[in-house]
């Protein structure tokens, strides 16, 4: 099953507006995100509870001011295939070159025009049902395009040759190689310590043999969980920034599995 564009799809990443339902999926369950507050929803895997779940926190929301749900997908990685070669019949093929699909779930992918790139990724069919049965119009993005966007959006080449971007999730990190306004690679790894991290970090930097002086390592938000990662690496480079380290010094991994994306909607 393929979905490609069920639902609107914005070309700007947004920040949490009031009044608005943000869903925030992940493997085991949901986050149910409003600007006032964010609250951590477990499901069993199935269309029942997802249901049961959401009716709940969406009967206590105003429904008048429920125009639409921005859903944002953090189950699987994704694969980017560039707009000019994109044939959607072959999306399963794409993926599966990156992160193989399963068969209890759907393929779907997000197109970004702005830099003529298609997001290609996975999702579970019983959320693919719950959603499809609902009188909600929902806008579905896979949270790889947003920080596609985002690290485009942020990215100079002015003063490095090359950008390195972190992002971290719960036991995994986001990594994203920028030169030239263009990414040069992408790619998502587990991590559960220290030393799994610095691996993979540098694992990167060896493949494209860079130089400490060529690339700038950027972290995107400063999370009080990851501080040790931080410490780490810093014994081994010294050209290091923070992204937003003022709106997400406060978060946590006790409140969201991907904290610096915990405020951002599509």
């Amino acid at each position: 099953m393929e979905t490609g564009q069920p639902y609107l799809m914005p070309n700007k990443n947004k920040i949490l507006q009031d009044n608005n339902v943000y869903l925030h999926f992940f493997k085991d369950g949901f986050y149910f995100c409003k600007s006032s507050e964010i609250v951590f929803i477990p499901t069993n895997n199935n269309s029942n509870d997802l249901n049961k779940a959401l009716n709940l926190y969406l009967d206590s929301e105003v429904q008048e001011s429920l125009n639409e749900i921005s859903i944002i997908l953090f189950q699987n990685p994704s694969t980017f295939v560039p707009l000019s070669l994109f044939d959607k019949s072959l999306s399963k093929r794409y993926l599966n070159l990156f992160n193989k699909a399963k068969d209890n779930e759907v393929l779907a992918y997000d197109i970004l025009n702005e830099i003529k790139q298609v997001n290609v990724y996975s999702y579970p069919k019983y959320i693919y049902s719950v959603l499809k049965k609902s009188k909600i119009d929902f806008c579905l993005l896979h949270y790889n395009t947003i920080l596609y966007r985002q690290v485009l959006n942020i990215s100079s080449s002015i003063k490095f040759n090359y950008q390195l971007f972190i992002h971290f999730q719960l036991e995994s990190i986001d990594i994203f190689l920028i030169r030239d306004s263009k990414v040069k690679f992408n790619n998502r790894f587990s991590v559960k310590n220290e030393d799994e991290f610095l691996y993979y970090l540098f694992f990167v930097v060896e493949q494209f043999n860079l130089t400490t002086d060529e690339y700038e390592l950027i972290f995107l938000g400063r999370i009080n969980s990851f501080e040790n990662y931080y410490k780490a690496v810093n014994q081994y480079h010294n050209n290091i920034k923070f992204i937003d380290q003022e709106k997400n010094k406060l978060l946590d991994l006790q409140i969201h599995k991907a904290p610096y994306l915990a405020l951002y909607s599509s």
